[in-house]
């Protein structure tokens, strides 16, 4: 009894919030962009991890950046550009969630990479 209720649990453990800022420092990602908004690096970001970018209207995602990374950490590379713009993520299931640090939550979120589609880089 005991070995089955083990079993029923470690799903629950695999999904925790531990677990899920763990998987970011597991996952690789290469970026080069030049003088390209944010939302250009979100959208590299996404297509090799297949994690998709949310946030609050108030982040700066047209904020022109140059990076050049190669098989970087998501953790790190996601604090080295997130948080000199004083904003903070986290990752819940496949999402990226962006949020502007002590910003108001109740601002609208909005898929990041979707946002402003019409106008391509």
């Amino acid at each position: 009894m005991k070995t089955h209720l083990l079993i029923l649990w470690l799903p629950l453990f695999s999904l925790s919030p531990h677990s899920m800022s763990n998987q970011a420092e597991k996952i690789k990602v290469n970026v080069n962009v030049r003088n390209a908004p944010l939302r250009e690096v979100f959208r590299q970001i996404s297509q090799q991890t297949g994690l998709r970018f949310f946030g609050s209207n108030t982040a700066p995602y047209d904020t022109k950046i140059s990076l050049q990374q190669t098989g970087a950490e998501l953790r790190s590379l996601l604090d080295e550009i997130l948080l000199p713009l004083h904003c903070s993520w986290e990752i819940s299931g496949k999402v990226i969630i962006i949020s502007k640090k002590n910003a108001s939550p109740t601002g609208p979120v909005t898929d990041i990479l979707s946002r402003n589609a019409s106008r391509s880089p």
